[in-house]
């Protein structure tokens, strides 16, 4: 087959969905598909970058440029499939180009609109972010099929979009580091914005003076983690890192805590999992159904710093060898070739619908 993958998020951006995107790729070619992304950047062979500029209101994206040349490239290349992952500039331009051309187009569903208002210190962020979530109905509703990460999603999407399929958004577990012998610190790992949870993470810092804390990525609310830092000895900002040094720092840290409201599958949680290190998220991840309660990690409610540091407290006082073995067990579920051979299928028969169409 021959794929095309439109994201407005890819490598280097250091989010979930790009994280994906650059396994599923590579993946897909492994089975001796024929992938081509088009995002916003141009990093490597089989990469269309559109030509783009920083998203104002959040810096480490960008927003795509629309050029013909997109639809000139994609006319090159033939894909048998469009598959879109954002509903904006790269998704619509896909979507267009498959239409006209009578190509089947699915999308995944990654971003929790509905939840976000606390990423963003802007007016009218709850209304601009409505709007985003209107269009990407708007838009999915149009397609051949819409894959969920998880049946909670799949749940909340039904009355908007009706008959959707789950699959989990696949992970090269290979590349991490099984571990367990931890070292004793916690680590926040992801965007740095409110509903990831970083606010009542930096709070619990404050409230476990004797423990260490470490924090990782990017965001608007840096500036915040940073001043914090200057006043608590007991928490080190790393900023952005590379694959590499994320894939260590899972492997060796005790907990990894991000308590956010805003997931719709939780790739961070699996990368964890993977490593053995175990996860305490928020009570609204629950229904996702990556994370069993004492079994592969724990849940707390959102915004709720004094239950996380109660519940740091417990965990510090329990032997983990179980519950890190339980965890990378877990992991094994998300894996990026079940991911694919279930993708596979469903390009397989939306193709083959097409063409008796």
């Amino acid at each position: 087959m021959r794929v095309a993958l439109c994201s407005d998020t890819y490598h280097p951006i250091a989010d979930g969905v790009s994280r994906h995107l650059v396994d599923f790729k590579a993946e897909l070619e492994r089975r001796g598909h024929k992938v081509r992304v088009y995002t916003v950047f141009s990093t490597n062979d089989g990469v269309f970058g559109l030509p783009s500029y920083r998203f104002p209101l959040y810096k480490e994206y960008r927003v795509g440029i629309p050029v013909y040349e997109l639809y000139r490239d994609m006319q090159r290349f033939q894909p048998d499939i469009v598959h879109i992952h954002t509903p904006f500039v790269l998704g619509t331009m896909g979507y267009r180009f498959a239409r006209k051309r009578g190509i089947p187009t699915v999308g995944t569903y990654h971003t929790d609109f509905v939840n976000m208002n606390g990423t963003l210190n802007f007016p009218f962020i709850k209304s601009l972010l409505n709007i985003g979530f209107q269009y990407n109905m708007h838009l999915y509703s149009k397609l051949d099929a819409v894959v969920t990460p998880s049946k909670s999603t799949e749940k909340f999407l039904y009355s908007y979009i009706g008959k959707t399929v789950t699959i989990p958004v696949g992970i090269d577990l290979s590349k991490f580091r099984f571990n367990e012998n931890k070292e004793d610190f916690y680590l926040f790992l992801g965007r740095l914005t409110r509903d990831k949870g970083i606010v009542e993470f930096l709070k619990v810092s404050s409230m476990l003076k004797g423990r260490k804390f470490k924090i990782a990525g990017t965001g608007p609310m840096r500036p915040l983690v940073e001043k914090w830092v200057e006043r608590n000895r007991n928490v080190e900002y790393l900023g952005y890192i590379s694959e590499e040094e994320k894939i260590d720092l899972l492997s060796r840290a005790k907990l990894l805590v991000v308590p956010s409201r805003a997931e719709t599958f939780g790739v961070v949680y699996v990368e964890a999992m993977a490593s053995g290190t175990p996860v305490l998220g928020s009570q609204e991840s629950r229904e996702i159904g990556i994370l069993q309660d004492g079994f592969n990690g724990w849940f707390v409610k959102f915004g709720d710093e004094e239950s996380i540091a109660r519940k740091i407290e417990e965990i510090d006082k329990l032997d983990m060898k179980g519950i890190i073995r339980n965890a990378y067990a877990s992991s094994r579920e998300y894996s990026i070739e079940r991911t694919a051979d279930e993708l596979e299928v469903l390009y397989g028969e939306l193709i083959e619908s097409k063409g008796k169409g």
